[in-house]
C-alpha cells in the first residue's frame, strides 16, 4: 500500500479522535515500528506528515501532539535525536510550517514536568548543533517563546497564549 498526503491526513484525524488511553499504546507501537524501518521509509513518513500539516487544522490536534511528544520522552535519547533530526531536515525544506507548529509544541511542553522538558530540550539542542549549517534555518523561524525555552528551559518568562 502506498501512502499519500490524503491518507496521512485521515490517519491523523482518526488518531486525534481516539481516546487518549487507547491512543497512547497505538502511537508507542507505531514509533517502535518506525525506528525499526530503514532511512528511506522514515524520511518518506516524515515527508508525508509534513505535507499533510497545511491541510489539517493543527490547533485541533494539540492533545494528539502532546501524547506523541510525551511518548517520545520514554525512548532513549539516540532515538529521540534521530526523530528530531528527521523532522528538522524536513522542516528546513518547509520553513513556513515552523511558524504553524511552533506555538502548539510550546503549549504541549508547558504541560510536561521539568525532567521531560529538559530531556526534550537537550535532545533538540544536541540535534540542532549536529545539523549542517544550511539546515539551521530552523532557528531563524522560531518564535520568541521557543528561543526563551531553548536558552534557559524556563517557561516563567514566556507569555501564556
Amino acid at each position: 500500500m502506498t501512502a499519500s498526503s490524503e491518507t496521512t491526513e485521515d490517519i491523523i484525524q482518526i488518531l486525534a479522535n481516539i481516546q487518549p488511553f487507547l491512543r497512547k499504546p497505538i502511537i508507542k507501537n507505531k514509533l517502535n515500528n518506525f525506528f525499526k524501518e530503514n532511512d528511506e521509509f522514515q524520511l518518506d513518513t516524515i515527508d508525508l506528515i509534513l505535507k499533510s500539516l497545511p491541510n489539517v487544522t493543527i490547533q485541533k490536534y494539540d492533545d494528539l501532539i502532546t501524547t506523541w511528544i510525551d511518548i517520545l520522552t520514554v525512548f532513549d535519547t539516540t532515538k529521540v535525536n534521530h526523530l528530531i533530526r528527521l523532522y528538522l531536515e524536513g522542516l528546513a525544506n518547509k520553513p513556513e510550517l515552523i511558524r504553524i507548529i511552533n506555538p502548539l509544541i510550546i503549549k504541549c511542553l508547558r504541560g510536561f514536568n521539568k525532567e521531560k522538558q529538559e530531556k526534550l530540550r537537550d535532545c533538540f539542542l544536541e540535534t540542532l548543533f549536529m545539523l549542517p549549517f544550511d539546515k539551521n534555518v530552523i532557528l531563524s523561524n522560531l518564535n520568541k517563546d521557543s528561543i526563551i525555552w531553548l536558552t534557559n528551559n524556563d517557561f516563567s518568562n514566556v507569555s501564556k497564549k
